[in-house]
């Protein structure tokens, strides 16, 4: 028999609450923004709210994320260099 994942609680300063039905559910949410590092998250066995920014299972999260722009526009700057070498050599 498979035990069903650990739900967590959500709730944003305004005090709206979420439930979210796993750990990778909350990790997708934080890492795409939706939750904010002064949220309040909670297991639904717990009683005790933790701050998502200082949740363990979610440190790096942010760090990944702001690198992504850097890659990005690295990404982009090879395209050019390439695409400018190509054209280059088929105008001969």
């Amino acid at each position: 028999m498979r035990r069903a994942p650990m739900r967590y609680h959500v709730r944003d300063a305004s005090g709206r609450e979420l439930v979210v039905p796993s750990l990778a559910d909350l990790h997708a949410l934080y890492a795409h923004g939706f939750l904010g590092d002064d949220d309040l998250v909670r297991a639904e066995t717990s009683d005790r709210w933790t701050r998502a920014g200082a949740m363990h299972a979610l440190q790096g999260v942010r760090e990944a994320r702001a690198e992504s722009p850097r890659k990005v526009a690295l990404l982009v700057a090879a395209l050019v260099v390439v695409a400018t070498a190509i054209g280059v050599l088929l105008s001969r």
